[in-house]
């Protein structure tokens, strides 16, 4: 009867864990990749993650930006043109699925990943991504 109670007792932990990416780790679940973030539900956007570390943002209204991502401390940072204030990120597996933190934020802010497919973003501004 005891083993059951302290299994029940960390049972609402395991339900909910979440382990960091490495960078490597990171790599090797984005590289090539296009990925679709929502946010409490609700679209997001995407980014698409080419080689060299470079990336594609996709805004949720369609438009982009070309950006460019490096580690700084525990932290996946993101860089676009035509911003100079660096975005910096946890990626997190979180049981079955993967989500994005923003540095500073809680955990209800998390980007979480929809769907990943190896298809280019189509933007709307001329130039950038198909």
């Amino acid at each position: 009867m005891h083993r059951i109670l302290i299994l029940l007792l960390f049972m609402p932990i395991a339900a909910f864990s979440e382990e960091v990416l490495s960078v490597e780790q990171f790599q090797a679940f984005a590289q090539g990749k296009t990925v679709y973030y929502a946010q409490q539900g609700r679209p997001y956007g995407a980014e698409q993650y080419l080689p060299d570390q470079k990336t594609i943002w996709q805004y949720s209204d369609g438009t982009c930006s070309k950006g460019v991502w490096f580690v700084r401390k525990q932290f996946i940072c993101f860089l676009y043109e035509g911003d100079s204030d660096e975005q910096c990120w946890q990626f997190l597996k979180k049981d079955n699925n993967f989500a994005a933190r923003a540095a500073g934020r809680e955990p209800e802010a998390d980007l979480d990943v929809v769907w990943t497919d190896e298809q280019p973003i189509a933007c709307k501004a001329p130039g950038i991504g198909v």
